[in-house]
């Protein structure tokens, strides 16, 4: 499993972690029963301290994503099967990210969905 950090983006890598892991359950790439790479491998590929990958599964764990079983491995939860309600969850989280990152800016809301809008409208174009 790949996973890229980004260590400008302000985001903190174990949420990078979490955000990317839950986008490949939403675009099937994880699927149920799929086994996540171990903790210690996860921290090798990506240069960072195993606790931050640690903290990462838990929360992930804690979001009902994926069950940690002691000596076998972190696997997606067989209630993840449904790719669309995973993807929606995933699509409100980046919604809300970014909703609050435009307020940290002066945005408000009624001005990132006309941006949005505007935004769907170039892409229609460009097909």
């Amino acid at each position: 499993m790949y996973l890229r950090l980004e260590y400008q983006s302000g985001e903190p890598i174990y949420r990078q972690i979490v955000e990317q892991i839950k986008y490949k359950v939403a675009s099937g790439q994880l699927k149920a029963m799929d086994r996540l790479p171990s903790i210690r491998d996860v921290a090798r590929q990506l240069k960072v301290n195993p606790r931050t990958v640690v903290k990462a599964y838990e929360e992930l764990e804690g979001g009902g994503l994926v069950v940690m079983r002691q000596g076998q491995g972190v696997f997606i939860t067989p209630t993840q099967a449904a790719p669309a309600k995973t993807r929606q969850k995933v699509i409100e989280e980046m919604a809300r990210r970014m909703l609050a990152e435009a307020s940290r800016i002066g945005a408000d809301h009624k001005e990132v969905l006309a941006i949005v809008e505007e935004t769907v409208q170039k892409m229609r174009e460009v097909k």
